[in-house]
């Protein structure tokens, strides 16, 4: 099977697993084709609160056949023979055709975008059609998507030669009098969900059976043709021509079932632009679940008024209370066990609804799954007792922000290269995993498509999950403090890999690492005390423990392999805290993979830290915070300003010819404009050393002694100033440097 040689022999298992991460290849040169839409579980998009439809193309506005690019996906582009009112109203498209303001006219009006000329909308008045019914009459076509149009075309039975019903002479049945409006269906043209529309044709004396009017070519989604007529008039075909590409257009990826929870290594893809490079682009996001659906149905959950439904399938239903719950009527429920948990708990108008869903989310994946309703339950439910649908925020993330274009690679080969691409965002470990890509353009011979996409996977995590947590939770901005990291690992005997390296984020670079332990559960522990050492030649090495690397923004420690549950890794170290709510992300990964992924550490309580630790929570239990350090807010934004050293010569010796300016900047949440000026003592400048843009961190300037214009400046003492331009004001830090040969 194709499939098998795109996983990479995923699932040629060693002892139960994969031994390496695989590469998953969606398009290109020999990747799952996009029409099968990649995984195994069918995509399911939210047409409205109540509907659903299973694509992979909401709207089927995506090219699957683009000329000369196989097995890649571009924006539909607009045949400028097709009549792109053909299907509107079907599932596919989402769009629709109906009339405001004539019921009785509405079940006849797909039949002037079925490209059948001998149907139609028969208005003529020896067919009934009298002036009182057919003057303002208005009928409103939504395409489903917007389309780069520029013509529109109509006429009554056997008017058109292309279209001939000679059982039908109704040629001279022509509308006479009509305006069309359109609408692009943004919504900056809408108002409280209403479009605008505006004129762009008008003819109030029309002589030609078969209509055939041109505008500028604009993007249009409404369309509105209203008879300005007292004259009955037969309508067999309305047209509407595009010309472009469409201007936007979403491809959504069946839902992947990895059989097990699974980690995420980089994701990347390849794309190519027609037209102005610049005038169009794609988004990519992803999401992960620990279930197979991620949408969610929800009925009304009963309330005071009950009643039953009679005959062979009784339900239970109610129109009291507006509160949407997720799961099944008890009688629709078939494990006894659960049945009743519904009838008694889940449904029980005593219990108070935040408390039902939280005993809801506490079962087990298999216990929700038999109890959650289906898209088959949720059609079987009256009306009345529908709730709305909506995306599963429970078990699956929500959509990811957009990767950034730096995970674009050059070619179908670079896809399987697990050295490009940046990493996955969204939750891991999971079972479950599903991407979107959204094209979007501004002009209509602009488009991006998209060849490839790939990413890794890791069938079997390092953990089933990691808990970490930090100690102090607040410190002085901007001064050394000394902290204290757990990691707690929840392990599946014989299921998880185990994990021997961790790397926390920081806010600057670790200048001293103390002892490092891994805690087993029957009481004993290894340990390695680096207190005091030099962190300027990594790795460094105490038997099985090592400080690996420590860059400004984190560090990495290794250590035996943890692989039994309940196994606790502790690590001290030094840094300082610049911005409120700093947070120390941590990261698991296993230095034996072939494939560096790494898996999310989340917060939580993780040990018992002594006095210091303010957990109330039962150990192992995941909760926010426990990561995030805060600081005292203070109006200071730019603190610790100096030099390093206090005194240089910058005679070419190698040694101190430099001086460091240097200065920690707190709480700004976004790049700030910061200067750094050296003066003379008489207080003129000689050297304007810095300009720029800074954001919250530690910073250094160096100088090298000279003046502006590149000249060694005499010995003595200098003045230098940091001055920071916050929205809140300027603040300036000064200090002393000597200059010396």
């Amino acid at each position: 099977m194709k499939r098998a040689s795109v996983y990479a022999l995923l699932l040629c298992l060693l002892g139960g697993r994969s031994t390496v991460a695989e590469v998953v290849i969606v398009g290109g040169e020999g990747g799952l084709d996009w029409v099968s839409g990649g995984g195994e579980i069918q995509a399911t998009v939210i047409r409205s609160a109540t509907s659903v439809e299973n694509t992979n193309a909401p709207g089927g506005v995506i090219d699957f056949n683009a000329e000369g690019f196989r097995n890649w996906i571009f924006p539909q582009r607009a045949d400028t023979t097709l009549n792109i009112a053909i299907g509107a109203n079907s599932e596919a498209r989402g769009g629709s055709i109906t009339s405001p303001n004539t019921i009785n006219i509405r079940p006849e009006l797909p039949s002037i975008i079925d490209n059948d000329g001998e149907t139609a909308l028969d208005l003529r008045a020896s067919a009934g059609g009298q002036s009182a019914r057919v003057l303002g009459i208005i009928i409103d076509l939504d395409l489903g998507a917007r389309f780069g149009v520029n013509r529109f075309k109509f006429f009554p039975r056997n008017a058109d030669p292309a279209f001939p019903a000679p059982a039908f002479p109704y040629q001279n049945d022509f509308m006479r009098a009509f305006e069309i409006f359109i609408n692009d269906g943004t919504p900056e043209t809408q108002r409280e969900g209403v479009p605008i529309r505006e004129t762009v044709v008008l003819v109030n004396q029309n002589e030609d059976p078969v209509v055939d009017v041109h505008i500028p070519p604009q993007y249009v989604r409404f369309v509105r043709l209203k008879s300005l007529t007292a004259t009955g008039f037969d309508l067999a075909e309305f047209q509407v021509f595009g010309t472009g590409f469409v201007p936007e257009a979403t491809y959504i990826s069946n839902v992947f079932d990895f059989g097990d929870l699974s980690l995420f290594g980089t994701l990347r893809w390849v794309e190519q632009k027609a037209g102005d490079s610049g005038l169009s682009r794609v988004l990519i996001r992803t999401r992960t679940g620990n279930d197979p659906q991620p949408v969610e149905y929800n009925k009304i959950r009963p309330g005071e008024q009950i009643f039953r439904l009679g005959g062979g399938s009784r339900q239970t239903g109610t129109t009291a209370r507006g509160d949407e719950v997720p799961w099944k009527f008890a009688a629709d429920v078939e494990d006894a066990e659960l049945k009743t948990l519904v009838e008694t708990v889940l449904d029980n108008e005593d219990v108070d609804l935040r408390e039902a869903l939280q005993i809801f989310k506490d079962l087990s994946l298999e216990q929700q799954e038999q109890i959650s309703l289906t898209a088959a339950d949720f059609g079987r439910l009256r009306n009345e007792d529908k709730g709305n649908i909506r995306n599963d925020v429970t078990n699956w993330s929500a959509w990811s922000p957009p990767y950034p274009v730096s995970a674009l690679v050059e070619s179908d080969a670079d896809l399987a290269d697990a050295l490009q691409g940046v990493p996955v965002v969204s939750p891991s470990p999971r079972r479950y995993f599903q991407f979107a890509i959204e094209f979007s353009s501004d002009e209509f011979e602009s488009a991006t498509g998209v060849g490839g996409i790939s990413f890794e996977v890791l069938p079997s995590p390092f953990a089933e999950e990691l808990i970490a947590e930090i100690v102090p939770r607040q410190a002085a901005l901007g001064e050394k403090t000394d902290f204290t990291l757990a990691v707690l690992s929840k392990l599946r005997p014989g299921l998880d890999r185990g994990f021997n390296q961790l790397q926390i984020d920081t806010p600057l670079r670790v200048e001293n690492v103390g002892l490092i332990e891994v805690r087993h559960p029957d009481g004993t522990a290894d340990e390695a005390d680096f207190s005091g050492a030099v962190l300027d030649q990594l790795p460094l090495q105490r038997g099985d423990f090592a400080v690996v690397e420590a860059t400004g923004n984190s560090f990495i420690f290794e250590f035996p392999t943890v692989a039994e549950d309940g196994t606790e890794v502790r690590v001290t170290f030094d840094n300082a805290v610049l911005r409120f709510g700093t947070t120390f992300t941590t990261r698991a990964f296993n230095s034996g993979e072939e494939v560096q992924i790494a898996q999310d550490v989340v917060s939580g309580n993780a040990a018992d830290l002594g006095e210091v630790d303010p957990d109330l929570q039962p150990l192992g239990t995941p909760f926010s915070g426990n990561l995030s350090v805060a600081v005292p807010i203070v109006g200071d934004l730019l603190v610790n300003v100096s030099a390093a050293p206090r005194a240089f010569s910058p005679n070419g010796d190698g040694i101190n010819d430099q001086a460091a300016v240097q200065y920690d900047i707190t709480n700004i949440a976004r790049p700030t404009d910061v200067e750094i000026v050296v003066r003379d003592l008489a207080g003129r400048p000689v050297r304007n050393l810095y300009r720029g843009l800074d954001s919250s961190g530690r910073h250094a300037r160096l100088w090298d002694g000279k003046n502006d214009a590149g000249a060694a400046l005499p010995p003595g003492n200098y003045l230098f100033s940091v001055t920071l331009d916050a929205g809140t004001g300027q603040e300036r830090g000064v200090g002393m440097v000597s200059l010396a040969y």
